[in-house]
């Protein structure tokens, strides 16, 4: 259920309320509820009445605003994945760029559309990552040519054909610009097919028509707008349908102009960095100050990449990206139930004879020792026939290691057991989201349940958000657009 504001606690008003009873309706603080155990899920209860608490939502963008992540944006920059993503683009596109220079006009189109699909799967997969919540650049695959390099370069120029298309039509059409004359000069330019260089377009026939800068600025405002519509659409429709578009613009309001005002600055800035590239490159000391002058633009580039994704996380639901039930977070997201979590029927029965209890200790200690020599014949062994010991006395890290060794001998049913388990007795241990990982991959990719494995991805999620697992398994999620 969502709730507007900030509502306080029915027993204690001066404590924020995250729950409601779903019986009594009362609003509950976290010494309100307790926590239930039930398999892999946590259930919390009134602490009144017993009956299921249910947590207050609120839309994400009233969590965290987006002008306050839009702050700390630039520390996107500071991981090692970034700087290796620049590294690593910069050095493909210098060779491209190369490429695109050194052939005759007709060969260089191949590497001038693979250097447009580099941009393209660059800005296109650090602002999807964004979106999906990952703090870190994701890991971007080149495998398919026509999907992962072809099929991108053409989102962008959609994309990005706002921002060029316009002021091209208004200076042919409104600003005297006689293109059939360029073209008959392009055409007789030997050095155009020997170096492929376009002459430069007439812009001093508009630079004083207040109407052609009003123009440059509506498309600046709708080109953000135009790369969200080709990053999220599944139609090549939906990228141009401007009234999707000036409906979600409508909708974001205040969070799409502070989205255009951070990339304004973002454009200076790459500006800035485009004149300190063209003096590197002006030094001419071969590839070597192309390669430093292409890594000196990148990072503003990705930047602005990043900030539109924040905006698609925080109001995608605006431009219909995913369920609006996607963007509904606890109110109290970091808040766990202060009562003990309650687990029933995982202990050794009231009353057992010396003999069982030294019968289940010798037991344990064999299965412990053979987890830590690595024994996997012996360990699988053990734990198949380990029915009768409580499960909360055998760790974490042995279920664990017996789920990995069940899979890779192809035993999955004794895996999702030994999985399920690492994940039920120690639900906040560090390596009960990495069993459930794991458990969510046995079911999809072993056992052809990808309904299961879903389930458990949504779960992990929902139950250790901002982990390595919650962004290895929302990016395995199927896109709820």
């Amino acid at each position: 259920m969502s709730v507007p504001s900030r509502p306080g606690c029915k027993r204690h008003p001066a404590a924020l309320a995250g729950w409601r009873c779903v019986k009594c309706g009362a609003l509950l603080c976290p010494e309100c509820v307790e926590a239930r155990r039930m398999h892999t899920v946590d259930l919390l209860a009134c602490r009144a009445c017993g009956d299921r608490a249910e947590p207050l939502l609120v839309h994400r963008s009233q969590r965290v605003p987006l002008e306050e992540r839009l702050r700390t944006a630039w520390t996107y920059a500071r991981s090692s994945r970034f700087l290796a993503l620049v590294l690593g683009a910069g050095t493909v596109l210098t060779g491209l760029t190369f490429f695109t220079q050194v052939t005759l006009i007709v060969v260089r189109m191949i590497p001038a559309a693979l250097l447009l699909g580099v941009y393209a799967i660059c800005f296109f997969g650090i602002l999807m990552g964004t979106a999906r919540g990952e703090r870190d650049v994701p890991p971007l695959e080149y495998s398919d040519l026509f999907s992962d390099w072809l099929l991108p370069a053409f989102r962008g120029a959609v994309g990005t054909s706002v921002a060029w298309l316009p002021p091209l039509l208004y200076l042919a059409y409104f600003g005297g610009w006689d293109v059939a004359a360029y073209r008959e000069r392009l055409l007789n330019d030997p050095m155009f097919y020997m170096t492929g260089a376009f002459h430069a377009l007439p812009w001093e026939l508009v630079r004083g028509d207040p109407v052609a800068w009003l123009l440059g600025l509506v498309c600046f405002a709708s080109l953000p707008m135009s790369l969200l519509l080709s990053a999220s659409s599944a139609h090549p429709l939906d990228m141009i349908n401007p009234i999707r578009g000036l409906h979600a613009i409508q909708r974001m309001g205040r969070d799409y102009a502070l989205t255009v005002g951070a990339l304004a600055v973002l454009a200076l800035t790459l500006g800035a960095s485009h004149l300190l590239a063209a003096g590197l490159r002006a030094i001419d000391l071969g590839i070597l100050t192309r390669w430093i002058a292409q890594l000196v633009e990148l990072p503003v580039f990705f930047l602005g990449a990043h900030v539109l994704g924040l905006l698609l996380y925080t109001r995608g639901d605006a431009l219909g990206y995913g369920a609006d039930s996607d963007y509904l977070q606890p109110l109290l997201l970091d808040s766990t139930p202060s009562t003990t979590l309650r687990v029933d029927g995982l202990g050794l029965p009231d009353a057992v004879s010396e003999a069982e209890v030294h019968a289940v200790e010798t037991r344990l200690a064999e299965l412990t020792e053979a987890t830590q020599a690595r024994d996997v014949p012996r360990a699988l062994a053990l734990y198949a026939a380990a029915d009768v010991l409580p499960r909360t006395r055998i760790t974490p890290a042995v279920h664990l290691f017996v789920g990995q060794a069940a899979a890779t001998q192809g035993d999955h049913a004794l895996a999702v057991r030994a999985l399920e388990t690492a994940a039920d007795v120690a639900p906040d241990d560090v390596l009960a989201p990495r069993a459930l990982v794991l458990l969510a991959r046995v079911l999809g990719e072993r056992m052809n349940e990808p309904g299961r494995a879903q389930q458990v991805y949504r779960y992990i999620v929902e139950r250790y958000p901002d982990t390595d697992a919650s962004r290895f398994a929302q990016a395995r999620l199927p896109p709820t657009n």
